[in-house]
């Protein structure tokens, strides 16, 4: 009796993915370990690293809305017992940083409390213990690359298309890897993608599966080269200049000497002086919040668009993205003249003792982007409010707003889906360039959203 092979075997061929990555925004890869939020590291590597699990998450979710394809690729959960092919067709393994092109970055941050404006104080879960307002995030740096593999194992189908259309997002930035995503963290650029196909039913590819020593084709360009007419996102830019200076205070400074600042505006690790993700989100909400409850729309309306914890009962996930922007040159900001400033004893009027110090704020042109998902226009309009304010000078940015630190001049406001420009407004001469209907389609939205 001959036995047909092909009909026994559980798959008859496999497609092999080398993928090299960069982050093109800081990386947040949790450890779960201590307070400061720090970074994954391999036990055995000693090096950062991206679980396979996390990748496999992010990947699986962009499938979310085709779940016949994502049952397809990734399986069924355990909680569909009426589906017995649960098993995954896709297996991955985990990245590991390039020890030559890794950086590390640990940035503050502060719980802000919605109803007072202060320090936020809450209560650590399982224990009667309260933690404090300021805490840090550790994040692989911008620049940093790793390497993982994609298997996909097949049986008279083909999914590698599927597959690959989940590459194509990536790159696309619309996947996000890690945690803080809406903080402008995730997003990495694929530098190489190399693929290669073993038929199990050759001799010679089942030789070279052994050993996976195949020959790989490079496909980067294929899929680095994306149509983004297509783009799941809606993308805000403002444009402008400081009209004075900045400062988001970074946790230390790690110089001594005669003219050190005793604080100096948050840097990357390219020594670029930036505005954080964290700090543009905090106060596009904030504004969002108040523009919101004066209209009567009600709080679900900013849970919708920032999400909210997780609790008891389950959290959300957000609509809102926000990006770290660059303020000005870095050879001039870096040049500039220190602040010097002095702690005033308010019952006496005088100089408290030791209270002069300096700061070293940031200057020029920065550029501020957001994004949220299509289908959305009344969270469009209340974000296009938002950074419209932003743009005049009504709202300010990091600390010493007291002092006129923080406020922008803003030039121009563009909203663009994929390569499509949708809306272009001067800021200076507050004048409608381009797409009146849009920005009406966005205020009617609004009043719809508040009438239902």
């Amino acid at each position: 009796m001959q036995i047909d092979v092909n009909q026994m075997c559980i798959y008859n061929k496999v497609a092999k993915y080398t993928i090299t990555a960069q982050c093109r925004e800081p990386l947040h890869i949790g450890s779960g370990n201590g307070s400061n939020g720090e970074v994954l590291i391999h036990p055995v590597k000693n090096v950062p690293f991206v679980q396979a699990t996390g990748i496999a998450g992010a990947l699986r979710e962009f499938y979310s809305e085709d779940e016949i394809l994502q049952k397809r690729l990734f399986g069924s959960s355990c909680q569909d017992k009426e589906d017995t092919e649960s098993s995954s067709h896709v297996f991955f393994t985990d990245g590991f940083f390039q020890e030559s092109a890794i950086h590390t970055e640990i940035r503050p941050r502060l719980r802000i409390d919605s109803a007072t404006g202060t320090g936020q104080s809450f209560k650590i879960k399982g224990s009667q213990k309260n933690s404090g307002s300021k805490f840090e995030i550790e994040s692989v740096a911008s620049g940093s690359q790793f390497s993982f593999s994609i298997y996909l194992y097949e049986k008279d189908e083909n999914l590698e298309d599927a597959l690959e259309k989940g590459l194509k997002a990536l790159h696309r930035g619309e996947i996000q890897l890690g945690g803080q995503k809406s903080n402008g963290c995730g997003y990495v650029n694929l530098l190489t993608v190399k693929k290669a196909v073993y038929d199990m039913c050759d001799s010679r590819d089942r030789s070279c599966w052994i050993d996976e020593n195949k020959k790989m084709a490079d496909i980067t360009k294929q899929i680095t080269d994306t149509d983004e007419t297509d783009s799941r996102w809606i993308h805000f830019e403002l444009t402008g200049k400081t009209t004075g200076s900045i400062l988001v205070k970074a946790i230390a400074v790690t110089e001594y000497g005669k003219d050190t600042p005793s604080s100096v505006n948050i840097r990357n690790h390219r020594k670029e002086y930036i505005l954080p993700a964290s700090s543009v989100k905090g106060v596009v909400r904030s504004q969002i919040e108040k523009i919101a409850a004066f209209r009567g729309m009600g709080e679900e309306c900013v849970t919708e668009l920032f999400g909210k914890e997780a609790d008891e009962n389950g959290g959300k996930t957000g609509r809102l993205r926000f990006y770290d922007s660059v303020i000005g040159q870095s050879k001039k900001n870096e040049n500039a003249n220190l602040q010097h400033r002095l702690h005033i004893d308010k019952f006496t009027g005088s100089v408290m003792y030791g209270g002069l110090f300096t700061e070293k704020p940031a200057f020029g042109e920065i550029t501020i982007c957001v994004d949220i998902e299509k289908n959305t226009d009344w969270a469009c309009g209340l974000v296009l409010m938002a950074l419209r304010d932003i743009a005049l000078g009504i709202l300010p940015l990091g600390s010493g707003s007291s002092i006129g630190r923080g406020y922008l001049d803003g030039s121009s406001l563009t909203v663009r889906c994929g390569n499509e420009k949708l809306l272009e407004i001067d800021c200076k001469e507050k004048k409608i360039r381009r797409g009146q209907e849009q920005v009406n389609q966005y205020l009617h939205s609004l009043r719809s959203y508040k009438e239902g």
